[in-house]
C-alpha cells in the first residue's frame, strides 16, 4: 500500500509548490522559501490576521532561510548603543539620571504630548536600509508589518528582537516615555517591545498614506530612516481615553526627518498624510505590557 504525501498535502494548502513537496530533501532550506507562494497583503485595516495559517505553518522554514540567506550588516541585528545611537544620546544613557537628560533632548513639535528626538546616527540608518533592502531582496516571503501598513517587515521576527530592540533601543524607551508621560505609564506597562519597518513609496503599487488610528501600544516610537522623500508627515489629533475630544480636534502636522523619532502614546490618534515624492521609511517601536497588554 502507498501512503499518501500528507506533507505535501499541508504544504500544498498553505502555497507551497507541488516541486517542493517533492524535492523538500534535495533543497536548500532558502531555496524551499524561495519557492513558496505568500499571500499578498491586500486589506488596509485587520490584516494582522491576513494569510496566518501560512506564515504559523511555515515559521521554521523561514527562519532557517532567513539564517541561510545571512546578513548583509551582521552588527544591526544587535549593535551597541554608540553604533547605533547618537553621541548625546550615549551620553544621556550614562548619565545619572537617564530620564531627564533624553527629556532634555527631546524637542516638543506643534501637538501637546507629541516630541522629536534625534536619535539614530547617519551611518547606521544608512546600514539598517541596505539589510532591509538585503532582506527584501532574498526571495524569502516577508510577513506585512501590521494589520493597516502593507509594505514592511517585522523586525522582531527577523533576528532583531534580542539586540537592537530589547537591548539598545529599549534603553531609551523606558527611561523617556516614564519620563515624558509620568501620567499615562509604568514601568510594567512598557516590558515588551515589538518592532516593525514600513515603507512608503509615492511612485509605487504599495503604501502611500496611512488612515487615522491608534497603535496597539502604550508608547510609540517612530524613526524615521530618510529614503529621500517629500510629504507624508503625521497628522495627529488627540489621545483617545484621556481626552474627550480626542476625536473633534484639528489634525495638526508633525514632519518626519532622517534620524529622527516622533515620540507619542499610543492611544494618540495619528494619520500618515500621502507622500507626494520618493520613498520613506521607518523604524517602529511599541513599547507594551507583558504578553502584549495595553493598559488604557
Amino acid at each position: 500500500m502507498v501512503m499518501p504525501r500528507v506533507p505535501c498535502l499541508v504544504a500544498s494548502l498553505y502555497g507551497a509548490r507541488a516541486s517542493e513537496c517533492l524535492n523538500t530533501s534535495r533543497h536548500s532550506a532558502l531555496e524551499q522559501a524561495r519557492a513558496l507562494e505568500a499571500p499578498i497583503a491586500r486589506v488596509e485595516k485587520g490584516g494582522e490576521f491576513e494569510g496566518i495559517d501560512f506564515w504559523e505553518a511555515h515559521e521554521a522554514l523561514l527562519e532557517r532561510a532567513r539564517l541561510e540567506h545571512g546578513p548583509r550588516h551582521e552588527y544591526v541585528y544587535a549593535p551597541s548603543a554608540s553604533e547605533c545611537l547618537r553621541p548625546e544620546v550615549v551620553a544621556a544613557l550614562d548619565s545619572s539620571n537617564p530620564g531627564a537628560a533624553l527629556v532634555a533632548l527631546s524637542e516638543p513639535t506643534e501637538v501637546p504630548g507629541v516630541f522629536a528626538l534625534p536619535l539614530l546616527r547617519d551611518e547606521f540608518m544608512a546600514d539598517l536600509r541596505s539589510e532591509l533592502d538585503h532582506l527584501r531582496g532574498s526571495g524569502i516571503p516577508l510577513r506585512r508589518p501590521n494589520g493597516m501598513n502593507r509594505d514592511g517587515c517585522i523586525l522582531t521576527f527577523l533576528g532583531f528582537q534580542d539586540g537592537l530592540l530589547a537591548t539598545t533601543i529599549a534603553r531609551v524607551m523606558a527611561p523617556l516615555g516614564l519620563a515624558l508621560y509620568p501620567h499615562a505609564l509604568r514601568s510594567p506597562d512598557i516590558a515588551e517591545l515589538y518592532g516593525f519597518s514600513i515603507r512608503y513609496d509615492a511612485d509605487g503599487a504599495g503604501d502611500v498614506a496611512l488612515a487615522e488610528h491608534a497603535d496597539g501600544s502604550a508608547l510609540t516610537l517612530n524613526i524615521c530612516l530618510g529614503g529621500g522623500f517629500e510629504g507624508g508627515d503625521l497628522l495627529f489629533r488627540g489621545v483617545r481615553f484621556h481626552e474627550p475630544d480626542a476625536n473633534e480636534r484639528r489634525p495638526v502636522a508633525v514632519r518626519h526627518a532622517p534620524g529622527v523619532a516622533v515620540v507619542h502614546l499610543g492611544q494618540h490618534l495619528h494619520a500618515a498624510a500621502p507622500l507626494l515624492k520618493g520613498v520613506r521609511e521607518n523604524l517602529v517601536v511599541w513599547a507594551m505590557g507583558q504578553h502584549g497588554y495595553v493598559r488604557i
